[in-house]
């Protein structure tokens, strides 16, 4: 009796052994992934915190209440110039690469992230946003934390297996991402889905999510959880919704494929110039659009991340030779940047020019509810743009609030990915066979 409960006891929990084995095997997973990926999560958190705080809400604001022309015009070129020298001169590898860096780490196995970079492209990053160029914030965020990670990752390389590799990289991403937008789930996401044209980096989830959250909770604990774009003013859609969607993803993707071929040509354009010319040509395209539209509008609105652009398209019907003129100017703008070398992030200026694109289909299509397809348009745009397509569908949701604008845009992202066909914003992507073959 006693060796028939013996034997029922090991088939259910385990020899001692193997039990005392399994229980030490999960503190060690415990200790690797779960402290490890809270840690970076907390302090990406309080990082971006602080820069978002220094640049969006202080020296951006700062930027629109100037009201001058002759600033509007010259102050791209003095910050491509500041952030160019910064580049030079504070990063030791003298490449301002962002979101591209950290995919190219993710993708070779014998870089690193340079810790050391990391203080000169957060000044160069800075510099370029606060004189209006047109750059996200979310680049120098995910720089941040995957610096943060990959370090924290190779200083405790001896806890950690082969197969392990780059996965508090990737963790120290999605939490920066998380961050800056308030919106975990697509920084978890996109740090998946970034360094692949066709797949995801799922083997990085756990500790992307742990992370991710964690940055959630220490950015919103610092600056409040109040969505980035609250929407409200809309309710459900209907069949003819989806099919003017559809459209729009169509729209969309020929949209993102002008954006990437224009950035890309231009970029390789400038690479042939000398490096001080670059942003000084940059810089005076950037500014003479940054006037126009203050002349237009009364606010230089292709002037940094572009929040005010999207609270503004989201909020007012313009008509559509103005809204051409604000698309026009925000892609140059952002073309131009990237050429003149700045340094920032490209997914959100992506954003900015999918509600734009959504509000002129507004205009065209009768009887749309105002804000559903700007944010229709901002998710295919991004997801097109960037070959991101669950995170562009995410953002948007976390950054609304609203869940009926989810359908619609999983199938404008759908089509907008389908016409983007192997293009895309970042040159460092692969697909999975070149990978894996």
């Amino acid at each position: 009796m006693l060796e028939r409960t013996k034997i029922r006891l090991v088939a259910l929990f385990g020899s001692p052994l193997n039990t005392l084995h399994s229980l030490r095997a999960r503190e060690a997973l415990i200790a690797r992934w779960v402290l490890s990926s809270f840690v970076i999560g907390v302090t990406t958190g309080v990082l971006v915190a602080g820069f978002d705080f220094l640049l969006r809400d202080q020296v951006v604001w700062y930027l629109y209440s100037l009201r001058s022309k002759p600033a509007y015009a010259l102050l791209p070129v003095a910050g491509l110039l500041c952030a160019w020298l910064a580049t030079r001169y504070l990063v030791p590898s003298r490449e301002g690469e962002l979101t591209e860096d950290y995919i190219f780490v993710f993708h070779d196995k014998n870089r690193r992230m340079r810790l050391g970079n990391l203080p000169g492209k957060l000044v160069a990053s800075f510099l370029t946003i606060a004189s209006g160029g047109s750059m996200g914030l979310e680049g120098p965020a995910i720089y941040t934390g995957a610096a943060l990670g990959d370090s924290l990752q190779n200083w405790l390389g001896r806890y950690f297996g082969r197969e392990d590799r780059k996965m508090l990289l990737v963790a120290g991403a999605s939490a920066g991402m998380a961050a800056i937008f308030k919106a975990p789930l697509t920084g978890v996401v996109f740090a998946m889905e970034s360094p692949y044209k066709d797949s995801m980096a799922a083997r990085a989830l756990v500790p992307g999510l742990i992370a991710s959250s964690s940055s959630y909770v220490t950015f919103v604990t610092l600056v409040g959880s109040e969505p980035l774009f609250g929407q409200s003013g809309f309710g459900r859609f209907g069949v003819r919704d989806i099919l003017y969607a559809a459209l729009l993803g169509l729209c969309c993707g020929i949209g993102a494929r002008l954006f990437v071929w224009l950035t890309h040509l231009l970029k390789h354009a400038f690479q042939r110039l000398p490096g001080v010319v670059r942003p000084l040509i940059g810089g005076l395209a950037v500014g003479a659009l940054g006037t126009l539209v203050f002349v237009a509008f009364g606010e230089p609105y292709i002037y940094g991340p572009g929040y005010m652009l999207i609270r503004h398209a989201l909020a007012v019907q313009e008509p559509v030779k103005l809204l051409l003129l604000l698309f026009g100017a925000k892609l140059l703008a952002t073309s131009f940047t990237v050429a003149g070398g700045g340094v920032g992030g490209l997914f959100f200026p992506q954003a900015v020019l999918g509600v734009i694109l959504g509000s002129l289909f507004s205009l065209v299509v009768p009887g749309v509810p105002g804000p559903l397809f700007p944010l229709i348009g901002l998710a295919a745009f991004v997801g097109a743009g960037y070959r991101t397509p669950l995170a562009a569908v995410a953002f948007v949701a976390e950054t609304t609030g609203n869940p009926w604008v989810l359908i619609p845009a999983m199938i404008a992202t759908v089509v907008s990915f389908l016409v983007m066909g192997q293009a895309g914003v970042s040159e460092k992507q692969q697909n999975l066979i070149q990978v894996t073959s």
